[in-house]
């Protein structure tokens, strides 16, 4: 499922939260310029978690729980020293962040690793225009047995040594239609491929790998990829 997060957040079709010191508001059906606030996105990377609910210091982010491998946003997020955790739907915190947040900034946040080693952790977004006939794209490994992969298209690598939890730098790829192979840095063993991933000229992506390369006894959360579209 490929999202388009920020055009959504400007369009107001999806909900758009502006959290604010003591209460949320939720559900927008229109969007307002914002110039004092900043924007990002919540994702649930961590296999075989249970539902999972994001906050802004005490204000929750998603009425909706969100489940392994959802992922929702661009939310808009006061300014200023915020704390950012990670909860259970009992109310039970998982993991918690502090983040400095200035007008416009632009961030994705995700719930990371096994459930019982769960980490919040965050990364800074682009929205840099790409070059004429050009795309962004940046790649994160999430996977938490995966080590270090290297990231390769048909004819080109895009990134080599990639460590769990670890993002590259936005690539500037030419548009069109890549089969993505995600290789073991150390053994070159073929991990997984992602055929006809299509990246537009002029947009902005984030593609992250998730679940397990050697599932657990009983989980299905094997080895994947998930694109975003950051702009």
């Amino acid at each position: 499922m490929k999202l388009n997060f920020f055009t959504r957040m400007m369009l107001g079709v999806a909900a758009a939260f502006t959290l604010f010191s003591c209460d949320i508001d939720d559900d927008s059906d229109y969007y307002a310029p914002a110039p004092t606030v900043a924007f990002g996105i919540i994702a649930n990377t961590s296999p075989s978690s249970g539902d999972l609910y994001f906050y802004a210091d005490a204000n929750q982010i998603n009425n909706d729980a969100l489940t392994y491998g959802d992922a929702r946003g661009y939310f808009r997020f006061n300014t200023g020293q915020r704390v950012l955790s990670l909860k259970e739907a009992d109310g039970t915190l998982l993991d918690s962040v502090s983040l400095n947040l200035k007008a416009g900034d632009v961030f994705s946040a995700f719930a990371v690793n096994t459930f019982n080693n769960i980490e919040l952790v965050t990364y800074t977004d682009s929205l840099a225009q790409p070059t004429a006939g050009h795309a962004l794209v940046r790649f994160i490994n999430l996977s938490p047995d995966a080590g270090s992969v290297d990231i390769s298209g048909t004819t080109q690598t895009f990134a080599t040594g990639v460590d769990f939890k670890e993002a590259t730098k936005y690539i500037s790829v030419q548009s069109g239609s890549y089969d993505i192979t995600f290789k073991d840095t150390e053994s070159g063993t073929t991990i997984y491929t992602t055929t006809a991933e299509e990246f537009i000229s002029g947009r902005i992506y984030t593609v992250y790998t998730k679940g397990f390369v050697t599932p657990p006894t009983g989980s299905n959360d094997t080895f994947s990829t998930k694109k975003l579209l950051n702009y």
